[in-house]
């Protein structure tokens, strides 16, 4: 697979990584298949692997630790704090430490900061910020991310606020029509050199049935790695044959995309940009 330099840390990931959420019982993935995906990956020339203390009460990290309790060397581990306080993110980073069976993370990030209002509880003082950079002067965290999902202006202000290593966003074909982090973000991390994670690229599986050109108009991205949830390992020797094959798509060939899609950017198709995630009826507003 093709490889890429992640921002300025001098690591280089290959453009298919691996998200970690769906790897577990939710999704019909028992352990024992949980583990033999994840190591498929890794002999497969996947390093970078995502998950978060949220997914699935701790079930994904912990599934993900059975195997870097062994492999540890082969993987780079980014997880993720919903807590927005110092004292809770810090308990957050002890318990994923203790389920990926680690004593430290590559990647620390704050989980979809979708708020201008949630930026600043972060970055105030006594915010998560302030764990973060604690944990990372003692070795627990190397490296600081931020995700967001729904607001790239949200984004765009963390980077003026902190240099964040990287930041984890929306970024399948469908999102480039609505709160684009294509159009709003990504110049803004690539003039500080920051690393980008792609992810939702699929559309939470509602773009399935063209996940090849899904991908593919992915990678063509200025991303430096794009992160796939993946359940089984029917999905993810799939996956991986796109990305080993890889080709962008022509200009006629996206412009068929964009007209197949076009029909589907409704909130209800992208919930991440709704105003309800749980009863996507209109979009979310900028603020």
């Amino acid at each position: 697979m093709e490889q890429r330099t992640f921002g300025k840390t001098g690591e280089k990931f290959s453009i298919l990584s691996f998200g970690g959420q769906r790897i577990v019982d939710g999704h019909g993935c028992t352990e024992a298949e949980a583990i033999k995906i994840v190591n498929y990956a890794i002999d497969h020339g996947i390093r970078y692997f995502d998950t978060a203390w949220l997914y699935s009460g701790g079930q994904s990290e912990e599934r993900i630790g059975k195997v870097a309790r062994l492999r540890r060397r082969e993987m780079w581990l980014a997880t993720k704090a919903r807590a927005r306080d110092k004292a809770g993110a810090r308990k957050q980073l002890e318990e994923s430490l203790r389920r990926l069976q680690t004593d430290y993370v590559d990647e620390w990030r704050f989980h979809d900061v979708f708020s201008f209002n949630e930026l600043d509880q972060i970055t105030q003082p006594g915010g998560a910020l302030e764990a973060a950079l604690q944990a990372r002067s003692e070795g627990y965290v190397r490296h600081i991310s931020i995700s967001g999902h729904a607001n790239p202006a949200v984004q765009v202000e963390a980077l003026n606020r902190f240099p964040f290593d990287s930041v984890l966003c929306a970024l399948s074909v469908m999102d480039r029509f609505i709160l684009s982090f294509q159009d709003e973000f990504l110049p803004a991390a690539k003039a500080k050199g920051t690393a980008v994670i792609g992810m939702k690229v699929l559309g939470l599986g509602r773009l399935g049935t063209i996940y090849d050109k899904a991908l593919r108009y992915a990678f063509a991205l200025p991303v430096d790695t794009v992160i796939v949830g993946m359940e089984s390992m029917e999905q993810l020797q799939k996956n991986l044959a796109v990305a080993e094959n890889y080709k962008p798509l022509s200009d006629s060939e996206r412009l068929e995309l964009y007209r197949e899609i076009l029909p589907k950017v409704t909130p209800e198709n992208l919930p991440w940009k709704s105003d309800n995630w749980g009863q996507p009826t209109a979009w979310k507003k900028r603020e």
